[in-house]
């Protein structure tokens, strides 16, 4: 299959001399590898993310089933279009790496290879497992960038909602809930967010591990299978809970919150006047403000589901969820 796949990755960028030089990772689940390559003729390294799910699957928590596979070979589908069609709008304000090329194979649809540009080799050369505050706002740019970019553009390609917990995708978590307030509003809560008035595009998996920075501090976003439809709101909870704990929250969260609307709003007014008066973004940011406790109890939902005692489980999540509950 290796042997294969170079063979495939040298015809399609008619190139005889690439070659691979690391493993950088496997997928979940073992679907497949995301490698290092290099071409003499571009003159560069880059990125192979090969997709080519295994004849069986062992899920880490015990969760597979054909509904699972068939989202996650979908997951892969819609990055790809991402990169296709959309990365290509994304500036240095919201950085994504650029789109090389998609391989794919005839006899089996499932299997895919995406080529795109080597983060590494741009300078993107630091994963941050803790941030520091001037980190977290550098991301939070990114965010409120990115939102402001694809806010009402059609992104029916993707999925139709952004984030890979939404309720119409996680039945299955769904129904091992305990019974309880949280369970019964569950629809409730994602009818709330899936049908506010704006709408835009999500990264949809925006925890701290999929973003890479810069000696300069400058920040890119990858894994982008998630990506799709929804407030804004959903990346800021799912960002700040990746990388901050219980008491960072209780203490920090209302000022990071505050810091992304004020660098949505530049995004947004920096467009045409025609686009976004003010008017409109105080309405979006009042909109969207109103959600934040409702992304929170939204996750909360899928956790409690899906892994019950995780340690993202924590006192502020559960009083978003009581907040939204409430109202």
């Amino acid at each position: 299959m290796q042997t294969q796949l170079l063979l495939a990755i040298r015809v399609h960028l008619d190139d005889p001399h690439a070659t691979k030089r690391e493993l950088l990772q496997r997928l979940w689940s073992e679907y497949g590898e995301i490698a290092r390559y290099y071409s003499p003729k571009l003159g560069m390294s880059f990125i192979a993310k090969h997709v080519s799910p295994p004849n069986e699957v062992h899920h880490p928590r015990g969760w597979h089933s054909d509904v699972g596979h068939q989202r996650k070979v979908r997951s892969y589908q819609v990055e790809a279009e991402f990169y296709q069609s959309f990365a290509g709008s994304c500036d240095e304000t919201c950085y994504v790496p650029q789109f090389i090329g998609l391989i794919k194979e005839p006899n089996h649809p499932e299997q895919q290879t995406l080529l795109m540009e080597d983060l590494q080799s741009s300078g993107f050369t630091l994963v941050h497992t803790r941030v520091a505050d001037a980190q977290v706002k550098t991301v939070l740019s990114w965010l409120a960038h990115f939102h402001g970019r694809f806010l009402n553009i059609d992104i029916s390609s993707l999925w139709p909602v952004g984030s890979y917990w939404y309720l119409a995708t996680r039945q299955a978590e769904f129904a091992a809930m305990e019974d309880g307030a949280l369970k019964h509003n569950a629809s409730r809560i994602d009818h709330r967010l899936n049908h506010a008035r704006f709408q835009t595009l999500l990264h949809g998996d925006a925890k701290l591990a999929n973003f890479c920075f810069s000696e300069q501090e400058q920040v890119a976003a990858v894994d982008f299978q998630y990506v799709g439809r929804g407030v804004g709101v959903k990346d800021v909870m799912y960002f700040l809970g990746s990388c901050l704990t219980d008491r960072q929250l209780l203490e920090k969260h209302d000022t990071y919150v505050d810091y992304y609307f004020a660098a949505l709003k530049t995004a947004l007014l920096a467009r045409s006047s025609s686009e976004f008066s003010q008017d409109k973004v105080v309405k979006l940011e009042q909109e969207w403000r109103e959600l934040i406790p409702f992304a929170w109890a939204d996750f909360n939902r899928f956790l409690l589901g899906w892994s019950p005692e995780h340690v993202k489980i924590n006192d502020f999540m559960v009083s978003q969820t009581e907040r939204a509950l409430s109202l």
